[in-house]
């Protein structure tokens, strides 16, 4: 807005700057529907050229306001992966793993979840990420129930984390003394 002002001595609205730069970032980056068509392809490139990656997507079916399934369509919902270097280091780590998630922020709404491991020179080692709805028991306990699956395979496991109430009843609750 001072730019504009400062070239051509006319003051514009914030609501118009704001339309103007979100159209600039659109022609320079694209749009949140096209970057998010592009994520299949990011993870088929992804998982080629790092073979052993695992990637887990989940999407739902679209429905019309009359509640009929749109064919043939479909939304995302969660991302689950984790790198194969990732994967196979895990197993020189010692078995901690810590877990957090922060908000997305821009025009689709979310959260990324972040379980990163502790090696032999007790440095921080990234395991897993996931992209869900928001940070609550059932995507705790999907994010959970992936890393096991795909990272962890191990019993004997402590996890480090802000107790999160989905952290908790994902996990099946803290004692009350910690």
């Amino acid at each position: 807005m001072a730019e504009v002002k400062d070239r051509h001595s006319y003051t514009i609205r914030y609501k118009k700057a704001w339309h103007g730069k979100q159209k600039a970032m659109a022609e320079v980056y694209g749009d949140w529907e096209d970057s998010y068509a592009l994520l299949p392809r990011l993870m088929g490139a992804m998982e080629e050229s790092n073979p052993g990656t695992v990637f887990v997507p989940v999407y739902n079916n679209v429905y019309t306001e009359d509640q009929v399934r749109v064919q043939d369509k479909l939304m995302f919902h969660r991302l689950f992966w984790a790198f194969k270097p990732c994967i196979d280091g895990f197993g020189f780590c010692i078995p901690v793993i810590q877990v957090d998630g922060t908000f997305l922020t821009g025009k689709y709404k979310g959260c990324l979840l972040i379980a990163t491991g502790v090696d032999g020179n007790r440095r921080i080692f990234p395991l897993a990420f996931a992209l869900v709805e928001g940070e609550n028991s059932l995507s705790w306990a999907w994010f959970f129930d992936q890393l096991h699956e795909h990272v962890t395979q191990r019993e004997d496991i402590t996890i480090i984390s802000d107790r999160h109430a989905g952290i908790r009843n994902a996990v099946g609750g803290f004692p009350d003394e910690w």
